[in-house]
């Protein structure tokens, strides 16, 4: 249940943040900071969640394993956050 709750503060977060930088109400280099900060907290929490493993494994786990992530939505959850992120991080890198 806590790991739900994280992955839809992680999509929430991302969500507003590209929303908030879109329209115009969130600065450039805020966008950044905040989607970064939230990417790499977030892949920081599913590295931890692994770390019994290797870490070229966690990685390749995290990426390519959907069921190493307990349930389907948390695996698209951290999969869509990361597309959003990645593309408000490269959208506000024009801006600075």
């Amino acid at each position: 249940m806590r790991s739900t709750f994280w992955n839809i503060a992680a999509v929430a977060a991302i969500a507003l943040t590209a929303a908030g930088f879109e329209l115009g109400f969130i600065a450039a280099r805020d966008a950044f900071f905040i989607a970064f900060a939230v990417l790499a907290v977030y892949t920081g929490g599913q590295l931890v969640a692994r770390e019994n493993q290797p870490l070229g494994e966690a990685v390749s786990s995290i990426f390519t394993r959907p069921r190493s992530h307990g349930a389907r939505f948390n695996y698209l959850a951290f999969m869509g956050s990361g597309v959003v992120g990645m593309l408000v991080v490269a959208h506000t890198l024009t801006y600075l």
